[in-house]
């Protein structure tokens, strides 16, 4: 299976975005995180009780699922672009060995 020019071309191009997905996805990611702390010690300081109910309460409080969940969500978009940067360099790294290879059998003709 060639590699052909499109899938180099397609690959290049989203290697070079800027700024690329890959690093939006971690801003938010970071951005996420932060929220998710800010808003369990937001409620860890509401509740009531011992510490121990008050993690309690925090954990289970509807906006702390709601932060865990956007979080999460985050770390698949960051996932994704990963696999994508991976993905595209591998297939630069097949036409680069497939050129060479055509460039190796034109010198032996």
């Amino acid at each position: 299976m060639a590699v052909s020019e499109k899938n180099v071309g397609d690959a290049l191009t989203y290697l070079a975005q800027d700024p690329h997905p890959l690093a939006a996805a971690r801003f938010n990611l970071t951005l996420a995180e932060n929220f998710t702390r800010e808003t369990y010690a937001g409620l860890f300081l509401l509740a009531e009780g011992t510490v121990k109910e008050r993690e309690s309460r925090a954990d289970i409080d509807a906006t702390m699922k709601d932060a865990r969940t956007k979080e999460a969500d985050c770390v698949l978009e960051y996932e994704r672009h990963r696999s994508r940067v991976k993905a595209a360099e591998m297939l630069l790294e097949v036409w680069r060995t497939e050129n060479a290879n055509a460039r190796a059998a034109e010198r032996v003709r």
